[in-house]
């Protein structure tokens, strides 16, 4: 009888601690990540979320708006690490200079996440970045956000 107790336990200690070990990385490319829609898909069932915020210098070819940029996503980078927090779970900020889909994929090579969420976006650069996670086999999801809510 003691045994079967033993193995029990040991069997429901490995279904909790597997439902624990998700890793996120929540990259902040559109603007639209502090919206209550995103918060929910990356805090669901999961244990730790990674912020990235890239800054690009192909899209900025001025330095006063590579200089707004950055207080734009610190801003809400700031604000999801306090809705985060709300909800238990553990965050970490990252801030990265280089190419956006680069540093994506080697963040999440480097943190070992499970997936990397994203606001699903309509344009051409957010569609090859697709293409190009696809092609190195990082796994993704994209989360649609209403428009109303930013």
């Amino acid at each position: 009888m003691t045994m079967k107790r033993g193995k029990i336990g040991f069997k429901f200690f490995k279904r909790v601690y597997l439902l624990e070990i998700m890793k996120i990385l929540a990259p902040l490319i559109s603007g639209k990540e502090n919206s209550s829609e995103y918060v929910d898909a990356i805090t669901n069932k999961v244990e730790k979320i990674i912020l990235l915020q890239v800054i690009d210098r192909d899209f900025m070819n001025e330095t006063s708006k590579a200089m707004g940029e950055v207080m734009q996503f610190s801003t809400m980078m700031e604000a999801l690490r306090k809705q985060i927090g709300q909800k238990k779970k553990k965050c970490e900020e990252i801030t990265e200079w280089g190419h956006t889909t680069k540093k994506i994929m080697a963040i999440a090579l480097i943190q070992n996440v499970d997936k990397i969420v994203f606001v699903e976006q309509d344009n051409k650069f957010f569609k090859d970045m697709l293409k190009e996670l696809k092609k190195n086999k990082i796994t993704f999801e994209t989360i649609k956000v209403n428009e109303s809510e930013k």
